[in-house]
């Protein structure tokens, strides 16, 4: 007997504000750069953003974590 599988991906689930903070909250305690910026293009995409916005940042994402880090802060999301 076969296993019908169909593909998953995040931003399917991504149809609430309060999904969409739950994400990035989950992402966010993680703390891994990399993550973080899949995570902010999932929900860029679940929103219908095709790219992100032109105004690109100078300071690499991993320095700003790290630096937060340093400092005994941390990144968090707040549904605006």
């Amino acid at each position: 007997m076969d296993i019908e599988t169909t593909r998953w991906t995040a931003t399917d689930q991504l149809d609430s504000d309060a999904a969409v903070l739950a994400y990035l909250e989950a992402v966010f305690e993680d703390g891994d750069p990399a993550l973080i910026a899949a995570a902010l293009s999932d929900v860029a995409t679940a929103r219908g953003l095709a790219r992100p916005p032109a105004a690109e940042p100078d300071i690499a994402l991993d320095s700003v974590i790290r630096t937060l880090k340093a400092l005994g802060l941390e990144l968090t999301a707040k549904a605006a």
